[in-house]
Protein backbone atom coordinates (compact mmCIF):
# COMPACT_ATOMS: atom_id res chain seq x y z
CA UNK A 1 0.00 0.00 0.00
CA UNK A 2 1.04 3.49 -1.13
CA UNK A 3 1.56 5.93 1.66
CA UNK A 4 1.97 9.85 1.56
CA UNK A 5 3.42 12.20 3.78
CA UNK A 6 2.65 15.77 3.72
CA UNK A 7 5.53 18.33 5.25
CA UNK A 8 4.85 21.14 7.24
CA UNK A 9 6.85 23.43 5.70
CA UNK A 10 6.45 23.52 1.47
CA UNK A 11 3.91 21.83 -0.49
CA UNK A 12 5.70 18.48 -1.46
CA UNK A 13 4.73 15.21 -0.61
CA UNK A 14 6.50 11.79 -0.14
CA UNK A 15 5.50 8.53 -1.20
CA UNK A 16 6.71 5.25 0.19
CA UNK A 17 5.43 1.14 0.01
CA UNK A 18 4.24 1.30 3.51
CA UNK A 19 3.81 -2.35 4.16
CA UNK A 20 1.49 -4.19 7.00
CA UNK A 21 4.15 -6.33 9.41
CA UNK A 22 3.04 -9.36 11.53
CA UNK A 23 4.17 -9.43 14.83
CA UNK A 24 6.16 -12.94 14.88
CA UNK A 25 7.05 -12.81 18.81
CA UNK A 26 10.16 -14.03 20.00
CA UNK A 27 13.20 -13.96 17.30
CA UNK A 28 15.52 -17.18 17.17
CA UNK A 29 18.29 -17.41 19.88
CA UNK A 30 21.59 -15.85 17.77
CA UNK A 31 24.19 -18.28 18.08
CA UNK A 32 26.36 -15.17 19.14
CA UNK A 33 25.71 -11.91 20.68
CA UNK A 34 27.94 -8.63 20.06
CA UNK A 35 26.62 -6.29 22.58
CA UNK A 36 27.38 -2.55 22.49
CA UNK A 37 29.06 -0.98 25.48
CA UNK A 38 27.31 2.27 24.92
CA UNK A 39 23.98 3.40 22.48
CA UNK A 40 25.46 7.04 22.05
CA UNK A 41 29.09 8.59 21.73
CA UNK A 42 28.72 10.58 25.06
CA UNK A 43 27.88 7.27 27.20
CA UNK A 44 30.85 5.45 29.09
CA UNK A 45 30.79 2.16 30.70
CA UNK A 46 33.39 0.06 31.97
CA UNK A 47 33.75 -3.19 31.05
CA UNK A 48 33.56 -6.17 33.82
CA UNK A 49 34.71 -8.93 32.00
CA UNK A 50 37.05 -10.31 30.24
CA UNK A 51 37.73 -12.62 27.20
CA UNK A 52 37.31 -16.54 27.83
CA UNK A 53 34.82 -15.86 31.01
CA UNK A 54 31.72 -17.58 31.20
CA UNK A 55 28.61 -15.11 31.71
CA UNK A 56 25.18 -15.82 32.43
CA UNK A 57 21.63 -14.51 31.25
CA UNK A 58 21.09 -10.99 32.28
CA UNK A 59 24.46 -10.69 34.48
CA UNK A 60 26.22 -7.36 34.37
CA UNK A 61 28.86 -7.30 32.05
CA UNK A 62 29.85 -3.55 32.11
CA UNK A 63 28.84 -0.90 34.50
CA UNK A 64 27.65 2.69 33.43
CA UNK A 65 30.92 4.92 33.97
CA UNK A 66 28.20 8.58 34.83
CA UNK A 67 24.89 9.40 35.29
CA UNK A 68 24.09 9.38 31.89
CA UNK A 69 25.47 6.12 31.15
CA UNK A 70 23.49 2.74 31.54
CA UNK A 71 24.49 -0.86 32.95
CA UNK A 72 25.38 -3.24 29.92
CA UNK A 73 23.78 -6.58 30.22
CA UNK A 74 24.65 -10.31 28.97
CA UNK A 75 21.62 -11.19 27.06
CA UNK A 76 22.52 -14.74 26.53
CA UNK A 77 25.24 -17.42 28.38
CA UNK A 78 28.22 -17.83 27.06
CA UNK A 79 31.76 -16.97 27.43
CA UNK A 80 33.05 -14.13 26.15
CA UNK A 81 35.49 -14.63 22.94
CA UNK A 82 36.14 -10.61 22.73
CA UNK A 83 36.15 -7.24 22.33
CA UNK A 84 35.20 -5.87 19.09
CA UNK A 85 35.20 -2.34 17.47
CA UNK A 86 32.16 -2.03 15.02
CA UNK A 87 31.80 0.79 12.35
CA UNK A 88 28.61 2.77 13.00
CA UNK A 89 26.42 4.23 10.06
CA UNK A 90 28.06 7.78 11.03
CA UNK A 91 31.43 6.47 10.41
CA UNK A 92 32.60 6.33 14.08
CA UNK A 93 33.17 3.14 15.79
CA UNK A 94 31.74 1.54 18.57
CA UNK A 95 33.03 -1.39 21.18
CA UNK A 96 31.26 -4.49 21.88
CA UNK A 97 31.46 -7.37 23.86
CA UNK A 98 31.44 -10.59 21.85
CA UNK A 99 29.43 -13.47 23.13
CA UNK A 100 29.47 -17.55 21.89
CA UNK A 101 25.78 -18.84 23.26
CA UNK A 102 26.47 -21.60 25.47
CA UNK A 103 24.77 -22.84 28.93
CA UNK A 104 21.53 -22.72 30.41
CA UNK A 105 19.33 -19.63 29.84
CA UNK A 106 18.43 -19.03 34.17
CA UNK A 107 15.39 -15.98 32.90
CA UNK A 108 13.75 -17.13 29.23
CA UNK A 109 10.72 -19.35 29.75
CA UNK A 110 11.21 -18.93 33.73
CA UNK A 111 8.37 -18.19 35.93
CA UNK A 112 9.45 -15.26 37.92
CA UNK A 113 7.76 -12.52 40.98
CA UNK A 114 6.93 -9.27 39.03
CA UNK A 115 8.63 -6.32 40.46
CA UNK A 116 6.68 -4.95 43.19
CA UNK A 117 6.52 -1.25 41.52
CA UNK A 118 3.07 -0.19 42.96
CA UNK A 119 4.43 -0.43 46.99
CA UNK A 120 7.69 1.44 45.47
CA UNK A 121 8.80 4.78 46.21
CA UNK A 122 10.30 7.12 43.68
CA UNK A 123 14.11 6.61 44.71
CA UNK A 124 13.45 2.73 45.05
CA UNK A 125 11.85 2.72 41.61
CA UNK A 126 14.24 5.13 39.84
CA UNK A 127 17.42 2.23 41.22
CA UNK A 128 15.60 -0.44 39.47
CA UNK A 129 15.59 1.60 36.24
CA UNK A 130 19.10 1.66 36.86
CA UNK A 131 19.80 -1.68 37.84
CA UNK A 132 17.63 -2.80 34.79
CA UNK A 133 19.69 -0.68 32.23
CA UNK A 134 16.53 0.87 30.96
CA UNK A 135 16.55 3.57 28.42
CA UNK A 136 14.61 6.67 27.15
CA UNK A 137 14.29 6.22 23.38
CA UNK A 138 12.02 9.33 22.53
CA UNK A 139 14.15 11.74 20.23
CA UNK A 140 17.55 9.73 21.26
CA UNK A 141 18.65 7.04 23.37
CA UNK A 142 19.77 8.01 27.20
CA UNK A 143 19.27 6.58 30.47
CA UNK A 144 15.65 6.81 31.81
CA UNK A 145 16.76 6.86 35.01
CA UNK A 146 18.70 10.00 34.67
CA UNK A 147 15.82 11.64 32.54
CA UNK A 148 13.81 11.45 34.95
CA UNK A 149 15.96 12.47 37.83
CA UNK A 150 17.17 15.84 35.97
CA UNK A 151 13.30 16.67 35.53
CA UNK A 152 12.75 16.07 39.44
CA UNK A 153 15.60 18.56 40.24
CA UNK A 154 14.09 20.72 38.29
CA UNK A 155 10.43 20.62 39.72
CA UNK A 156 9.30 19.19 36.93
CA UNK A 157 5.87 16.62 37.09
CA UNK A 158 4.52 16.68 33.44
CA UNK A 159 4.44 13.12 31.76
CA UNK A 160 4.18 13.28 27.60
CA UNK A 161 4.00 9.88 26.24
CA UNK A 162 4.10 9.37 22.51
CA UNK A 163 2.43 6.59 21.22
CA UNK A 164 2.62 7.35 17.52
CA UNK A 165 5.93 7.50 15.33
CA UNK A 166 7.61 10.91 15.02
CA UNK A 167 8.99 8.96 11.29
CA UNK A 168 6.13 7.63 10.10
CA UNK A 169 7.82 4.97 7.94
CA UNK A 170 9.01 3.59 11.07
CA UNK A 171 6.02 2.35 12.62
CA UNK A 172 6.94 0.65 15.69
CA UNK A 173 5.66 2.94 18.24
CA UNK A 174 2.19 3.19 17.18
CA UNK A 175 2.13 -0.97 15.86
CA UNK A 176 3.47 -1.56 19.54
CA UNK A 177 0.58 0.67 21.19
CA UNK A 178 -2.10 -1.96 19.20
CA UNK A 179 -0.91 -5.01 20.12
CA UNK A 180 0.00 -3.90 23.99
CA UNK A 181 -2.54 -1.16 24.66
CA UNK A 182 -3.04 -3.08 28.31
CA UNK A 183 1.11 -3.35 28.95
CA UNK A 184 1.37 0.41 27.57
CA UNK A 185 -1.28 1.51 30.33
CA UNK A 186 0.95 0.06 32.99
CA UNK A 187 4.26 1.25 31.82
CA UNK A 188 2.92 4.68 31.64
CA UNK A 189 2.10 4.16 35.28
CA UNK A 190 5.27 2.61 36.53
CA UNK A 191 7.56 5.83 34.83
CA UNK A 192 4.31 8.30 36.19
CA UNK A 193 5.26 6.50 39.72
CA UNK A 194 9.19 7.16 39.59
CA UNK A 195 8.23 11.31 38.39
CA UNK A 196 5.83 11.35 40.92
CA UNK A 197 3.45 13.20 37.64
CA UNK A 198 1.01 15.51 38.62
CA UNK A 199 -0.24 15.07 34.93
CA UNK A 200 0.07 13.19 31.98
CA UNK A 201 -0.34 13.83 28.23
CA UNK A 202 -1.10 11.26 25.84
CA UNK A 203 -0.09 11.87 22.14
CA UNK A 204 -1.84 9.65 19.28
CA UNK A 205 -1.79 9.70 15.86
CA UNK A 206 -4.79 10.56 13.56
CA UNK A 207 -5.50 7.35 12.67
CA UNK A 208 -8.88 5.82 13.56
CA UNK A 209 -7.59 2.57 14.80
CA UNK A 210 -4.60 4.71 17.45
CA UNK A 211 -8.04 7.13 18.15
CA UNK A 212 -10.06 4.43 19.15
CA UNK A 213 -7.38 3.13 22.01
CA UNK A 214 -7.12 6.61 23.94
CA UNK A 215 -9.94 6.05 25.72
CA UNK A 216 -9.17 2.83 27.13
CA UNK A 217 -5.49 3.54 27.84
CA UNK A 218 -6.81 6.95 29.37
CA UNK A 219 -8.97 5.02 31.90
CA UNK A 220 -6.13 2.57 33.18
CA UNK A 221 -3.83 5.86 34.04
CA UNK A 222 -7.08 6.75 36.86
CA UNK A 223 -5.58 8.41 39.15
CA UNK A 224 -3.88 11.28 37.18
CA UNK A 225 -4.98 13.85 35.34
CA UNK A 226 -4.74 12.86 31.39
CA UNK A 227 -4.99 15.16 28.54
CA UNK A 228 -5.37 12.76 25.09
CA UNK A 229 -4.02 15.14 22.14
CA UNK A 230 -4.15 13.66 18.30
CA UNK A 231 -1.11 14.82 16.49
CA UNK A 232 -2.03 16.39 13.06
CA UNK A 233 -0.70 13.98 9.81
CA UNK A 234 2.21 16.08 8.38
CA UNK A 235 6.28 16.11 9.35
CA UNK A 236 8.07 17.18 11.21
CA UNK A 237 5.47 17.15 14.21
CA UNK A 238 5.86 19.55 16.95
CA UNK A 239 2.95 19.15 19.07
CA UNK A 240 5.21 17.31 21.35
CA UNK A 241 8.01 20.06 20.89
CA UNK A 242 5.39 23.02 21.24
CA UNK A 243 4.18 21.16 24.47
CA UNK A 244 7.54 20.83 26.07
CA UNK A 245 8.76 24.07 25.29
CA UNK A 246 5.42 25.88 26.69
CA UNK A 247 5.00 23.34 29.76
CA UNK A 248 8.57 21.56 30.17
CA UNK A 249 7.96 17.68 30.98
CA UNK A 250 9.35 14.20 30.59
CA UNK A 251 9.00 13.07 27.04
CA UNK A 252 9.00 8.97 26.87
CA UNK A 253 7.68 6.90 23.53
CA UNK A 254 5.46 3.64 23.69
CA UNK A 255 8.89 1.59 23.13
CA UNK A 256 10.50 2.80 26.48
CA UNK A 257 7.31 2.36 28.44
CA UNK A 258 6.53 -1.54 27.18
CA UNK A 259 10.49 -2.40 27.81
CA UNK A 260 9.17 -0.79 31.57
CA UNK A 261 6.60 -2.87 32.15
CA UNK A 262 8.27 -5.99 30.94
CA UNK A 263 10.96 -5.33 33.15
CA UNK A 264 9.21 -5.02 36.20
CA UNK A 265 6.56 -7.76 35.15
CA UNK A 266 9.63 -10.54 34.80
CA UNK A 267 11.94 -8.43 37.51
CA UNK A 268 14.82 -8.95 35.07
CA UNK A 269 16.99 -6.44 33.14
CA UNK A 270 16.70 -5.31 29.69
CA UNK A 271 17.88 -7.68 27.45
CA UNK A 272 15.75 -7.13 24.48
CA UNK A 273 14.07 -4.80 21.87
CA UNK A 274 11.59 -4.85 19.52
CA UNK A 275 12.23 -4.23 15.96
CA UNK A 276 10.08 -3.86 12.52
CA UNK A 277 11.87 -5.19 9.75
CA UNK A 278 10.35 -4.25 6.45
CA UNK A 279 11.10 -2.80 2.81
CA UNK A 280 10.18 -3.91 -0.53
CA UNK A 281 13.46 -5.60 -0.89
CA UNK A 282 12.52 -7.99 2.01
CA UNK A 283 10.06 -11.14 1.33
CA UNK A 284 8.02 -10.73 4.44
CA UNK A 285 7.42 -7.72 6.89
CA UNK A 286 8.03 -8.70 10.40
CA UNK A 287 7.92 -7.36 14.23
CA UNK A 288 10.54 -9.61 16.56
CA UNK A 289 11.21 -9.26 20.06
CA UNK A 290 15.16 -9.79 19.28
CA UNK A 291 17.96 -10.24 22.06
CA UNK A 292 20.28 -7.04 21.91
CA UNK A 293 23.33 -8.40 19.99
CA UNK A 294 22.09 -9.80 17.45
CA UNK A 295 23.19 -9.24 14.26
CA UNK A 296 20.77 -7.80 11.67
CA UNK A 297 21.86 -10.10 9.03
CA UNK A 298 20.30 -13.03 11.01
CA UNK A 299 16.84 -11.39 11.75
CA UNK A 300 16.88 -10.73 7.69
CA UNK A 301 17.22 -14.35 7.48
CA UNK A 302 14.21 -15.21 9.77
CA UNK A 303 12.31 -12.55 6.97
CA UNK A 304 12.81 -14.63 4.02
CA UNK A 305 15.52 -13.37 3.00
CA UNK A 306 15.84 -10.41 0.32
CA UNK A 307 14.59 -10.23 -2.65
CA UNK A 308 16.77 -8.20 -4.67
CA UNK A 309 20.45 -8.48 -5.17
CA UNK A 310 21.03 -4.07 -5.24
CA UNK A 311 19.52 -3.75 -1.29
CA UNK A 312 20.20 -0.65 0.61
CA UNK A 313 19.38 -1.46 4.46
CA UNK A 314 18.35 1.92 6.63
CA UNK A 315 17.94 2.00 10.42
CA UNK A 316 15.63 3.92 12.34
CA UNK A 317 13.00 5.25 9.35
CA UNK A 318 13.21 6.69 5.40
CA UNK A 319 13.25 9.67 6.91
CA UNK A 320 15.75 10.83 9.58
CA UNK A 321 17.31 6.86 9.22
CA UNK A 322 20.89 5.94 8.57
CA UNK A 323 22.58 4.20 5.98
CA UNK A 324 24.17 0.78 7.23
CA UNK A 325 26.56 -0.87 4.94
CA UNK A 326 27.06 -4.44 7.33
CA UNK A 327 24.58 -6.85 7.83
CA UNK A 328 27.13 -7.92 10.76
CA UNK A 329 25.71 -4.40 12.55
CA UNK A 330 24.12 -5.96 16.47
CA UNK A 331 20.74 -4.62 17.00
CA UNK A 332 21.04 -2.51 20.08
CA UNK A 333 18.78 -0.11 22.51
CA UNK A 334 18.65 2.75 19.97
CA UNK A 335 17.31 0.72 16.92
CA UNK A 336 13.50 0.73 16.46
CA UNK A 337 13.23 -0.55 12.70
CA UNK A 338 15.37 -1.89 9.79
CA UNK A 339 14.26 -0.93 5.77
CA UNK A 340 15.90 -2.73 2.94
CA UNK A 341 15.33 -1.09 -0.09
CA UNK A 342 15.89 -2.44 -3.21
CA UNK A 343 17.99 1.08 -4.85
CA UNK A 344 21.68 1.26 -4.74
CA UNK A 345 22.51 4.30 -3.91
CA UNK A 346 25.57 6.16 -5.13
CA UNK A 347 26.00 9.30 -3.59
CA UNK A 348 28.36 11.37 -6.04
CA UNK A 349 26.24 9.63 -9.01
CA UNK A 350 23.00 11.52 -7.64
CA UNK A 351 24.82 14.66 -6.61
CA UNK A 352 25.63 14.69 -10.45
CA UNK A 353 22.34 14.33 -11.37
CA UNK A 354 20.76 16.84 -8.92
CA UNK A 355 18.70 19.12 -10.93
CA UNK A 356 18.21 22.07 -8.65
CA UNK A 357 14.88 21.58 -8.57
CA UNK A 358 15.52 23.53 -4.81
CA UNK A 359 12.45 21.55 -3.59
CA UNK A 360 15.06 20.16 -0.89
CA UNK A 361 15.40 23.96 0.45
CA UNK A 362 11.35 24.18 -0.01
CA UNK A 363 10.90 21.70 2.47
CA UNK A 364 13.48 22.11 5.47
CA UNK A 365 12.18 23.33 8.76
CA UNK A 366 15.34 24.73 9.56
CA UNK A 367 15.64 26.85 6.41
CA UNK A 368 18.82 25.98 5.59
CA UNK A 369 20.05 25.07 2.16
CA UNK A 370 20.41 21.06 1.56
CA UNK A 371 22.06 20.47 -1.21
CA UNK A 372 24.31 23.32 -1.23
CA UNK A 373 25.66 22.22 2.75
CA UNK A 374 25.78 18.51 0.92
CA UNK A 375 28.44 20.05 -1.59
CA UNK A 376 30.59 21.86 0.47
CA UNK A 377 30.85 18.57 2.60
CA UNK A 378 31.74 16.41 0.10
CA UNK A 379 34.65 18.50 -0.90
CA UNK A 380 35.56 19.19 2.74
CA UNK A 381 35.04 23.12 2.26
CA UNK A 382 33.57 23.91 6.07
CA UNK A 383 32.35 27.52 5.88
CA UNK A 384 31.25 29.01 8.71
CA UNK A 385 27.84 29.32 6.57
CA UNK A 386 28.58 25.57 5.96
CA UNK A 387 29.04 24.63 9.85
CA UNK A 388 26.04 26.62 10.67
CA UNK A 389 23.93 24.92 8.17
CA UNK A 390 25.10 21.85 9.81
CA UNK A 391 24.49 22.63 13.79
CA UNK A 392 21.33 24.26 12.52
CA UNK A 393 19.96 20.63 10.75
CA UNK A 394 17.31 18.88 12.45
CA UNK A 395 17.63 15.51 11.48
CA UNK A 396 14.15 15.47 10.15
CA UNK A 397 15.24 14.54 6.35
CA UNK A 398 12.30 16.05 5.00
CA UNK A 399 14.91 17.05 2.33
CA UNK A 400 15.51 13.28 1.45
CA UNK A 401 12.48 12.40 1.46
CA UNK A 402 11.29 14.90 -1.28
CA UNK A 403 14.46 14.96 -3.76
CA UNK A 404 13.93 13.22 -7.37
CA UNK A 405 17.30 11.99 -7.09
CA UNK A 406 17.13 10.22 -4.12
CA UNK A 407 20.31 11.81 -2.50
CA UNK A 408 20.43 10.84 0.98
CA UNK A 409 21.32 14.69 1.74
CA UNK A 410 19.90 14.23 5.47
CA UNK A 411 22.13 11.14 6.41
CA UNK A 412 25.52 13.00 5.03
CA UNK A 413 24.60 16.18 7.00
CA UNK A 414 23.81 13.87 10.18
CA UNK A 415 27.48 12.15 9.97
CA UNK A 416 29.27 15.38 9.32
CA UNK A 417 27.54 16.75 12.69
CA UNK A 418 28.18 13.56 14.32
CA UNK A 419 31.89 13.78 13.64
CA UNK A 420 31.82 16.84 15.42
CA UNK A 421 31.95 19.38 12.42
CA UNK A 422 29.30 21.64 14.03
CA UNK A 423 31.21 22.11 16.95
CA UNK A 424 33.29 24.54 15.61
CA UNK A 425 30.42 27.14 14.46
Amino acid sequence: MMEFIRFKRGQQQARYARLEPQFEGNAFLPQYALIPLSFQTHMSTLPLVSIGDPVTEGQVIARAGDSTSVHVHASVPGIVTGFIDSPLPNGQFFRGIHIRTDGVFDMLGKQRNPYPWRQSDQMTLLHFFDLAGLVNTARGVRSLADTLRNAIKKGTRKLTVMLYDTDPTCMLDSFLTRRFPHEIAEGICIVARALEASSITIEMSADKKDRMLSEPIAAALSGYEVNVLTVPPVYPPESTQTLIAENGGVLIDATTVLSVYECAKYNQPMMTVYLLLTGNALEHARVIKVRIGTPIGRLIEECGGFKTKNTHIIINGLLGGSLVDSLDLPIGKGIKSVHAVGKDIKIQKQLDECGHCGQCFRSCPACIDPITTVRAIRKDRYTAEVRESIAACRGCGCCSAVCPARIPLCTIIKSAAAQGVSHAV
